[in-house]
């Protein structure tokens, strides 16, 4: 297992955008979520702030050892970005709940294969 603090800090804030979009949807009164636009900037850099914050070595620059899961996180990224600006043009609560969805389904991902990978063996030191 390689889960570390830095899922429980990715947890957070996923938790933290999925309550501003709950607050959202239901028309609750609390700070910054009365519009849509408002709600998806901020859902939105929670989000960037949980990938950032809970993968900082998931990046692999040479092509040929990308996972699978480098590529379905990038894909769900640029799904990300596409539903932010369908909710900064158009106000849209759907725009804000995809949104969200998609961040939710990059943090389980993510989570799970934490969880179900192996930690690597240590290194003998002489």
């Amino acid at each position: 297992m390689i889960a570390s603090s830095r899922d429980v800090l990715a947890t957070v804030l996923v938790g933290g955008s999925a309550a501003l979009t709950w607050a959202h949807v239901n028309g609750l009164d609390w700070p910054f979520v009365g519009s849509a636009r408002t709600t998806a900037g901020l859902v939105f850099v929670l989000g960037i702030g949980a990938c950032a914050g809970g993968s900082t070595e998931s990046w692999e620059s040479d092509a040929a050892r990308k996972r699978w899961y480098h590529r379905a996180g990038a894909a769900l990224s640029v799904v990300a970005v596409g539903a932010l600006v369908w909710a900064l043009v158009t106000g849209s609560t759907v725009a804000v709940v995809a949104l969200a969805s998609v961040i939710g389904v990059k943090w389980l991902l993510a989570t799970v294969r934490h969880l179900v990978t192996p930690a690597p063996a240590a290194s003998a030191v002489a």
